[in-house]
């Protein structure tokens, strides 16, 4: 993740654009339910949470621990979620991950 102003200028243009192509063509078929943007933080566990709690701040909504750490804020249903993942938990998936050459279907 990034506050960079072209990339977010960038980002937020691009949106624009979607935003208009799918108004101006009604037979583009969008998410029933919604979709996400996540933006993932990086450093140390500490770091992480602490970039997430600065994001709650900014976007008002809480930041809760329910595996990851995250903030949410919904925007219709369009949500905007920021996401801390732990090194344990990032541990746990590449162990798993270890395994899937192993598997087949």
């Amino acid at each position: 993740m990034t506050t960079d102003p072209t990339t977010r200028a960038d980002f937020i243009a691009g949106l624009r654009r979607l935003a208009a192509f799918l108004a101006d063509n009604p037979k583009v078929p969008v998410p029933t339910y919604g979709t996400e943007i996540s933006v993932h933080a990086d450093g140390t566990d500490t770091q992480q949470r602490a970039a997430v709690d600065r994001i709650a701040d900014l976007i008002g909504a809480p930041a809760s621990d329910g595996g990851h750490y995250v903030t949410a804020r919904d925007f219709g249903p369009v949500t905007y979620r920021a996401v801390a993942v732990s090194e344990e938990r990032m541990d746990d998936w590449h162990a798993l991950m270890s395994y899937s050459d192993n598997v087949s279907v």
